[in-house]
């Protein structure tokens, strides 16, 4: 993973939060303005384009505006306390299940652990230009090895056009559950990478986006060797991605399918999913996605190994796998939310395969949210995870997570 030195980060920083207050003593050029307060079509379409996923962070709470009221600057992010006691000592910050050790071990206990280091830092500008609305925004946090820093999204968005990193096309935002666990459900679709975006939505509720995504694509080496690394291999072309959704003001359904150009062959999958209000405080989410070749897509197969592996013949073929999970939650006002959430990852054997491929894992999480002051939440959550290999031998922990998280 490639690293930012933290000095160089926090320069820019200051440069791009210096040059605003300059303008203002100087020019007045710029107005700081409030986003709880204030009303303008510039906030509103800073509240729209927020992304609805639980991890992603909030609109900022202050925002710079320039003279002409056609351009506005936020950065924001927030603060995150991620604490864990994990029964089996299980060491991964994240319950992410595919990891889980399916041998036995005397010297595993439980363990506690307190992290900060999923705390997330952006800037956002948006504007009106002469070819539409315009979005850039850039966003990160300290989450890889050593707390340094981790680019998560870096995009500019114009009218229908979007390029550079963010979700993927095949990820259903709307339909994601709340999960104190960073990694949450196994069977979803969580996966950040670069592309060019195109799309449209229609006032009848219809939208559709078509994108060329950067494809990566491994295999277990242990096929090959007895030992369980990951190879990654090269692809030619980019991953191509089409959905399709269809939102009401209480549900919406989505289909998204890819088409991947591996060695010597194609990969291909559908992803289905959607929500809907069962009542103004019940909600059910659903997605499951299936196909040969897209393990990369499936949150706890991607970059594992299970996307080809070689056959008995000596040629190569594609895992193929499945995934999905169903999350319901209650909300008991407008500060405070109960969740429950079950999902499944499953790899389809094959002729000759190990004992230590993975056949399937299993991941439940129960939580409850709630909001204190305007910008502050609290989670807690019991998660438990499991994993069987195809001879068998099976892994399992649970965990009582809390955060404590402050949105600035």
């Amino acid at each position: 993973m490639k690293r930012i030195d933290g000095g160089l980060f926090c320069l820019l920083c200051l440069t791009l939060m210096a040059a605003p207050w300059q303008k203002l003593g100087a020019q007045d050029r710029a107005r700081i303005m409030e986003t709880d307060t204030v009303t303008h079509s510039l906030i509103k379409q800073l509240r729209e384009t927020t992304s609805e996923i639980f991890h992603d962070p909030a609109p900022p709470r202050f925002v710079m505006m320039d003279k002409s009221e056609k351009f506005l600057f936020g950065m924001g992010g927030y603060v995150s306390c991620y604490t864990y006691y994990d029964g089996t000592g299980f060491l991964s910050r994240e319950l992410a299940t595919v990891l889980l050790p399916t041998e036995a071990s005397s010297l595993r206990s439980g363990r506690f652990n307190i992290d900060a280091s999923g705390s997330r830092i952006f800037f956002k500008l948006i504007g009106d230009t002469r070819l539409g609305k315009l979005q850039a925004y850039i966003e990160g946090g300290f989450s890889a090895q050593g707390n340094t820093f981790s680019l998560k999204h870096a995009y500019v968005e114009i009218r229908h056009l979007l390029i550079g990193q963010t979700w993927s096309n095949i990820m259903d935002l709307k339909a994601a559950p709340a999960t104190v666990d960073g990694a949450g459900p196994g069977g979803m679709n969580g996966l950040r990478q670069p592309q060019f975006r195109y799309g449209w939505r229609f006032s009848n509720g219809i939208n559709c986006f078509a994108s060329l995504e950067d494809p990566e694509v491994t295999m277990l080496s242990g096929l090959l060797t007895g030992v369980e690394d990951v190879h990654i291999m090269g692809q030619r072309f980019p991953d191509v991605i089409v959905s399709l959704g269809y939102e009401r003001a209480r549900w919406h359904l989505r289909l998204a399918g890819v088409l991947r150009f591996l060695e010597k062959q194609r990969g291909y999958g559908l992803a289905f999913s959607g929500h809907a209000d069962l009542t103004p405080r019940d909600v059910f989410m659903f997605q499951a996605t299936a196909g040969a070749g897209i393990g990369h897509y499936i949150q706890d197969l991607g970059g594992m190994g299970y996307d080809v592996y070689i056959n008995s013949k000596g040629l190569f073929d594609k895992f193929r796998v499945l995934g999905y999970y169903a999350a319901y939650e209650h909300h008991w006002n407008e500060k405070c939310f109960s969740g429950l959430v079950y999902s499944q990852a499953y790899v389809m054997p094959f002729e000759g395969a190990p004992g230590f491929v993975y056949h399937h894992t299993n991941y439940v999480a129960l939580n409850t949210f709630r909001q204190f002051y305007d910008h502050g939440q609290l989670g807690i959550e019991a998660a438990f995870g499991s994993r069987m290999n195809l001879d068998e031998s099976q892994g399992y922990t649970w965990r009582l997570n809390f955060m404590v998280r402050y949105n600035f």
